[in-house]
């Protein structure tokens, strides 16, 4: 009788810690962020990019109507397409070298995604 008391207070602890509401949660990823250095000397130029030295950022937030209208029943991966692509027509250039990726979920909903890397411009137009 002594161990059943404990025993259903400790299970009531843990129904209500693996029951509680889900909360805000942010991360981040990069196309590049992650990868091993290649110790072999290569040309920068073998992309025939002329980069930026200068990094630009670009938010889609759902605090605005248009980035709730944009962020509705997206996924991750489709935010980042959709930022990445508007980031690029924002700034007038071919692509955006060496992306990375930070975004806040609240459950599935993506509540903000932001892209940072270095606008860059194809040589051979």
């Amino acid at each position: 009788m002594k161990h059943i008391i404990p025993t259903i207070f400790f299970a009531a602890i843990m129904v209500a810690l693996f029951s509680s509401c889900t909360s805000a949660r942010s991360g981040g990823s990069g196309a590049n962020a992650l990868q091993i250095v290649d110790t072999k000397t290569k040309s920068v130029n073998a992309y025939d990019l002329d980069i930026a030295t200068e990094p630009v950022e670009y938010t889609i937030d759902v605090s605005t109507a248009e980035g709730r209208q944009l962020l509705n029943k997206m996924s991750l991966r489709q935010a980042q397409e959709l930022v990445l692509r508007e980031c690029i027509m924002k700034h007038k250039c071919g692509t955006i070298f060496n992306p990375q990726y930070t975004h806040l979920k609240k459950g599935k909903r993506i509540l903000r995604i932001t892209v940072f890397g270095f606008p860059a411009w194809y040589k051979n137009k």
